[in-house]
């Protein structure tokens, strides 16, 4: 379990809640000027119970902000709130090409990701290479998501040097601005599992 446990505190860090839930490989879009997103997940498995809140706004047409933490509820140490995290994103090239830094609050460790996007029809593919300071890690990930009606439906390969896992999930648009969604991770060997829930709320 700690293996799965590691490789998912490095993409909390890099893709933290600021990538569109279930996924954790970031796009290259902004939330618009002036808006706002709140994302809530639970993490679940055996001995996992961590809750997380994501909260961005967007700052202009190229760029937004976005604050996360995380909590406790299963996993050691119970009750207890994981580091606060900051993560600014600027795009380079509009729906396709954008950058972010992502920084632990009072921490020494952050991350710095590029982002690739490119949708073709109702597919969207997404690229993201990291690195991330502490221990030098460079951090990669892909996903490919198909939308059709209120469902996209999507499967996202993460990994660094030593360690690679994979997801499969999808997002219910219950109406505009209001997500559900949820999703299974663990390792190719299928020896770590981690199943999230989550809601997406924008305004």
């Amino acid at each position: 379990m700690k293996l799965l446990l590691n490789i998912a505190i490095i993409f909390v860090l890099v893709g933290l809640a600021f990538a569109a839930r279930p996924f954790s490989t970031d796009d290259a879009g902004t939330v618009s000027p002036g808006a706002y997103e709140l994302e809530l997940g639970y993490d679940l498995w055996s001995e996992i119970g961590n809750l997380g809140l994501g909260f961005k706004h967007g700052l202009t047409d190229k760029m937004d902000i976005g604050i996360g933490f995380g909590f406790n509820i299963v996993t050691e140490p119970k009750n207890s709130f994981t580091p606060s995290e900051l993560c600014l994103k600027y795009v380079i090239l509009p729906d396709f090409l954008a950058t972010s830094f992502t920084a632990e609050i009072g921490g020494s460790s952050y991350a710095l990701n590029c982002i690739l996007t490119r949708c073709l029809g109702p597919v969207e593919f997404d690229a993201n290479l990291g690195y991330l300071t502490g221990d030098s890690s460079i951090t990669y990930s892909g996903a490919v998501i198909y939308s059709f009606g209120n469902l996209a439906l999507g499967g996202e390969v993460l990994g660094e040097k030593e360690t690679q896992n994979f997801l499969v999930g999808g997002r219910w648009t219950i109406k505009e601005g209001l997500m559900l969604d949820a999703g299974f991770t663990g390792d190719f060997d299928f020896e770590e599992k981690i199943a999230t829930f989550g809601i997406h709320y924008e305004l």
